[in-house]
């Protein structure tokens, strides 16, 4: 069970420099074709972290055709993660805590970020068999099961409101959407990461599905997706999720149609299919390639509602499948 004082770090004597502690928001205006993302890693043994604002407005395979970034990799680590400003203009602050928050970004170019996050439902614990169906006693099974390793030996994810102000080279835009946060907490290496979604649809306020899965890349299609942990959250009450089947079709890395039928305990089987919308390769490591992209998805009731996907793949893993040569065999450039 999450209570407020998981909004803070939660390392002991013994970690070591690889524990880290991540939050994400994101904020979707579906009728301007915009996205825009606010993720940051605290590092608090080493005392540093990482602050990045990104805003999307295209369907792109290069990371250079997002709207704006702001990517600041060695800033100093907060004391707390309750409360904290950064030194590129980031600041956030749990105002009810484990619940609600609120940020605040002056950044570059006129672009400023001024919302409000109210969680819907109580935080998500993947861990808790009362919430997860899927949870696993023991460390090792924590991990193994968390869908992203020992770096979600401690994660929650949670479905609010966001309102406020999005103001972008000048030009001010409302933000009222239902979007899903989540703080992780663990040892998080840097090279290896394994293959996962996360991910999540939302049909205004009473009604969203999220999910984490696990990727097998080399599995064919159609079998490469496994369901780690999820819930559906219907008229305020949070039904964790038994069954995902998914298949995605990617044009080069981005995912640009995805199929999913959801089981939640009780037994209700949600279909969706998703389109993107608009999105980019994100590199929140430097070893690591995700594409975010903001999803268009459709029920089977015809129910239209929108979210973030995110899928993470190391670049060790793709170096392997998809790293090239240029070879010389016969001597023709050597002199």
């Amino acid at each position: 069970m999450i209570g407020p004082e998981d909004v803070e770090f939660h390392h002991g004597a013994d970690a070591d420099y690889r524990w880290a502690e991540t939050n994400i928001f994101s904020i979707l205006l579906p009728e301007e074709r915009l996205m825009a993302c606010v993720y940051t890693v605290s590092r608090p043994v080493l005392g540093v972290m990482s602050a990045d604002i990104v805003i999307y407005g295209s369907l792109a395979s290069r990371r250079a055709e997002c709207l704006y970034i702001d990517c600041r990799q060695h800033l100093p680590a907060p004391a707390r993660l309750s409360a904290y400003e950064t030194a590129n203009g980031l600041s956030v602050r749990a105002t009810r805590p484990p619940r609600d928050y609120r940020i605040d970004y002056v950044g570059y170019d006129d672009t400023e970020l001024h919302v409000d996050f109210h969680g819907l439902m109580e935080p998500f614990d993947i861990h808790d068999p009362e919430h997860s169906p899927r949870a696993a006693r023991g460390e090792y099974a924590r991990a193994a099961g968390s869908g992203f390793g020992a770096a979600y030996g401690g994660h929650f994810d949670l479905t609010g409101r966001v309102t406020g102000s999005l103001r972008l080279r000048g030009r001010e835009y409302a933000v009222d959407c239902v979007e899903t946060m989540d703080h992780s907490w663990g040892p998080r290496v840097e090279i290896g990461m394994p293959a996962m979604g996360w991910m999540h649809a939302h049909f205004g306020p009473d009604l969203a599905i999220h999910w984490i899965n696990s990727w097998d890349m080399d599995a064919p299609p159609g079998a490469q997706h496994r369901l780690a942990h999820g819930y559906v959250m219907e008229q305020g009450e949070v039904y964790g999720l038994t069954d995902l089947q998914m298949s995605v079709i990617h044009v080069d890395s981005t995912p640009v149609c995805i199929d999913v039928t959801a089981v939640d305990k009780r037994g209700r089987r949600f279909v969706l299919e998703g389109m993107a919308q608009v999105g980019a390769p994100w590199v929140c490591y430097a070893s690591l390639w995700v594409y975010a992209a903001m999803m268009r998805w459709r029920l089977d009731d015809g129910r239209i509602g929108y979210g973030m996907a995110q899928e993470t793949q190391s670049l060790q893993a793709l170096t392997r499948r998809q790293g090239r040569r240029w070879a010389d065999p016969v001597g023709l450039f050597t002199t």
